[in-house]
């Protein structure tokens, strides 16, 4: 019996050997990189820093903070404060709600201990005068579980505010009890 074979088989067959080869021209290993020349690039990106970190959530009625634990990653020890942050946007259960919704954790940066975060805050993000003292609190709580951390400036888009939302006083800078 002949088998006959169509344009379609034959197309299969050619992206079928193709695939095969570029798998296997993949697997080849790179050179080593070179530094310090600035001829060579160095693909090698760092390896992902995985911490647990304690993060706070308002209750459905925005009376109190509720803690947890989440697992964040980061890529250099300076990125884990705004990475713990970040982690405060989303709640670990449905009952939970994110004080930090709407809000941008623009830059942390750490001098000696001494942090400087600056947020924006979308409209969506505005909270009452309860919700905004659980936000300044789950920010204060989750900057100062870290032992090195002595003080905290919140600006708000760069600039130091006497509120964040018009209803809490916010101190400058924040300091550890």
């Amino acid at each position: 019996m002949k088998r006959k074979f169509g344009y379609k088989q034959i197309l299969l067959g050619l992206t079928l050997t193709l695939a095969v080869t570029g798998c296997a021209n993949a697997k080849t290993t790179p050179g080593p990189a070179t530094s310090g020349s600035g001829t060579g690039t160095n693909t090698e990106t760092p390896a992902a820093k995985q911490l647990k970190v304690k993060t706070y959530y308002a209750d459905d009625n925005l009376d109190k903070l509720i803690e947890r634990e989440a697992n964040v990653s980061f890529s250099a020890d300076a990125d884990k404060y705004k990475a713990a942050l970040d982690a405060l946007k989303t709640p670990p259960e449905a009952t939970l709600s994110s004080l930090s919704k709407g809000i941008t954790y623009r830059t942390v940066t750490n001098q000696n201990g001494n942090l400087t975060v600056d947020i924006s805050i979308a409209d969506n993000g505005r909270l009452g005068a309860p919700g905004e003292d659980l936000l300044v609190q789950s920010i204060r709580k989750s900057l100062f579980q870290f032992t090195e951390v002595q003080t905290v400036e919140v600006l708000l888009d760069g600039k130091k505010a006497e509120s964040l939302m018009g209803h809490v006083s916010l101190p400058h800078p924040m300091k550890r009890n």
